[in-house]
């Protein structure tokens, strides 16, 4: 058989075709043991970062759990502290009270002087009795007794009173079926004292709204002032907010404030009254 330039050609162009194969063959294969490698990676790090997601969820929980025994420990405390000063102090200044009254009957007529000056000591007990009842009220939330709804009415009530700003409240009946605890109720009960106190020292406000009701599966409270807002740059009044968001943080919640220099400021905390329940 005669090889002609044609056939050799031919022989040529068929070897370079075949190494060409079998080198595009060759990084066919290397690119498939490079994304095996790759997949493998991405497999180890997704276990890893379920792994890390469930020890996160799980010191969440117990930081969560960590906080509301700290709060309970703390109430439960406010409360030692408020029975020992009303059973202690508060019974002194009353027994010092009768006292003064007896002396003061006895003294009658015999000296202006002295009379005068028991009825001022008489007064000073009066005021210091006072305080040492909104005192004990602080510690221990005595209207928290009569229900929580009630407590509320009272508190708007004794704020307007005491510093003479109008209010608005709107409390959603379905609140009265929510299933909040005690602890629930306390920790509202004292995030309310806390904003409306709050209002009454910085706002300069003329008018506050408060509305509690029940979205989906969660609990809303908003305070609405009229007053001058916070200064730019700001997103909280001194410390009081942070421990409020400190608080309703531990159980789930979220908590957000909108304030503008002029316009007045809105506090809105959300809590999730399954997740809460669910921390005992």
């Amino acid at each position: 058989m005669r090889i002609t330039p044609s056939v050799i050609l031919a022989v040529f162009w068929l070897l370079l075709l075949g190494w060409g194969f079998h080198a595009l063959l060759r990084r066919h294969l290397r690119l498939d043991d490079q994304l095996a490698d790759k997949e493998a990676q991405l497999a180890i790090e997704r276990h890893a970062r379920a792994v890390a997601e469930r020890a996160l969820a799980t010191a969440h929980l117990s930081l969560c759990k960590l906080a509301k025994q700290q709060e309970t420990v703390r109430e439960s405390e406010r409360q030692r502290i408020a029975r020992d000063i009303h059973d202690d102090l508060g019974q002194n200044l009353l027994a010092l009270k009768v006292d003064l009254s007896l002396l003061h009957v006895s003294t009658t007529g015999a000296h202006p002087l002295i009379t005068k000056k028991v009825d001022c000591m008489i007064g000073n007990i009066d005021l210091t009795i006072h305080s040492l009842r909104a005192i004990i009220n602080d510690l221990r939330p005595l209207a928290l007794e009569a229900g929580f709804v009630q407590a509320i009415e009272w508190q708007m009530s004794e704020f307007t009173r005491m510093h003479g700003i109008r209010h608005e409240l709107f409390i959603d009946p379905a609140v009265l079926d929510a299933g909040a605890d005690r602890e629930c109720e306390t920790m509202l009960y004292r995030i309310l004292q806390e904003s409306l106190s709050n209002v009454a020292r910085h706002a300069h406000a003329t008018d506050v709204a408060v509305d509690l009701h029940i979205s989906g599966s969660k609990l809303t409270l908003k305070v609405k002032d009229n007053g001058i807002g916070m200064p730019a740059g700001k997103n909280a009044r001194g410390c009081g907010l942070a421990g409020i968001k400190d608080r309703v943080a531990a159980i789930g919640g979220s908590f957000a404030i909108d304030s503008l220099p002029g316009v007045g400021t809105i506090l809105s905390l959300s809590i999730p009254l399954n997740e809460s329940l669910a921390l005992h």
